[in-house]
């Protein structure tokens, strides 16, 4: 059963774009709309189901009524759960199979309003359905096929119903109904469509706000926000001390000027796309490496053994001296100059001082490093 549920979840769950699979759970998490929307729906579904139980029969009403308050209920606490726990997904298939059975409620209302041959309520109950099922489409639109199962068992028997019940002519309605549900169908893929190129444009704004457009790399505002939360999150009562304290690179290519000039910038873009996955290949995961601007990156260094530095500046000297092969088929020969600094209080100074040590290694000469603290 648990299999079940889990493989309906995620066919129901799959983007219509197989492109957009990266963002599947940006998608689900659209569901969790608000208490707010959800209370204007359940109010107009009890008032109809109260026209019902008034106008009609005491006795179906009440039924109708308590199955559409189950259903209401566990949806409004499936949400709860999601907008506490966003990351889980067992709390988003809540979400996804308390908003089936809340439309099978609906559902209801709607076949009991159009059965019930008393024309308030069949106007009633026609302005209910449409009003939810054209919110299901807009609002659960970023997981099409669930807004599209949702939109079903609310209409189907709300069509089937209306065409059986009354004259003959209602009989109309089943000409109508594949324009309607067509409707419906496009309606959820546009909203999809507008809803994915929003998510995907919010990622890449997040992406480009903290890393290098170019080479991939965190960028300054992510190398200082870094260091700063490095710098104020030290040790003390609560927080146990590191082994190391962290530790800062500033690296400058040497020769990458040539390059450009004679290249073109063309290929001075291309090795520094090089440069950077080269650095990323000598060291660990867990550091972070940045890139400033130009020919200058920057390399975090956390809970780093201090007998480990020196060597490590070596490594990269000489990885970074070895030839790069270019797009036209040139080969660039270029070197790097690194200065280094012990992150203290004050991240700024610590970037400070390690732009000073390596001025000092450029002016030793190229393929040069300079330690402060080592």
């Amino acid at each position: 059963m648990e299999t079940l549920r889990q493989a309906a979840f995620a066919w129901l769950t799959t983007p219509a774009d197989p492109s957009n699979e990266n963002i599947r759970a940006e998608l689900c998490r659209t569901l969790v709309t608000s208490k707010a929307a959800v209370a204007l729906g359940a109010a107009s579904v009890i008032i109809l189901v109260a026209a019902i139980g008034f106008l009609k029969d005491p006795l179906e009403g009440i039924w109708v009524g308590a199955a559409v308050a189950a259903a209401l209920a566990l949806r409004l606490h499936s949400l709860a759960r999601a907008a506490a726990t966003p990351e889980s997904q067992s709390a988003m298939r809540m979400v996804v199979e308390a908003g089936l059975l809340y439309a099978v409620g609906i559902g209801l209302a709607g076949v009991a309003a159009i059965s019930s041959g008393q024309l308030a309520i069949v106007v009633l109950g026609a302005l209910v359905v449409t009003g939810l099922v054209f919110g299901f489409c807009i609002t659960n639109s970023g997981v099409p096929r669930f807004a599209t199962v949702q939109a079903l068992i609310v209409m189907v028997p709300f069509i089937v119903a209306a065409g059986v019940s009354g004259p003959p002519e209602m009989l109309m309605v089943f000409i109508h109904a594949p324009i309607w549900v067509g409707g419906l169908m496009l309606l959820i893929k546009t909203s999809h469509q507008r809803l994915a190129s929003l998510i995907k444009a919010q990622a890449t704004s997040r992406y480009l706000a903290y890393n290098d457009a170019l080479t991939g790399l965190a960028n300054r505002a992510q190398v200082m926000s870094t260091l700063q939360q490095l710098a104020t999150d030290r040790p003390g009562p609560r927080k146990p001390v590191q082994t190391h304290p962290p530790y800062l690179f500033y690296l400058d290519l040497d020769g990458f000027k040539g390059v450009n000039d004679s290249f073109g910038h063309g290929a001075g873009d291309a090795l520094l796309q090089a440069v950077a996955q080269r650095l990323k290949d000598n060291v660990r995961l867990s550091d972070l490496v940045g890139r400033l601007g130009g020919d200058e990156f920057v390399l975090i260094l956390e809970d780093y053994p201090p007998d480990r530095i020196s060597p490590l500046a070596e490594r990269l000297t000489v990885a970074l001296a070895q030839p790069f092969d270019l797009p036209e088929g040139g080969k660039a020969l270029i070197g790097v100059s690194i200065g280094g600094a012990p992150l203290g209080e004050d991240p700024h100074l610590a970037l400070a001082q390690a732009d000073t040590m390596l001025y000092r290694a450029k002016h030793r000469g190229r393929g040069t490093h300079v330690l402060a603290g080592i």
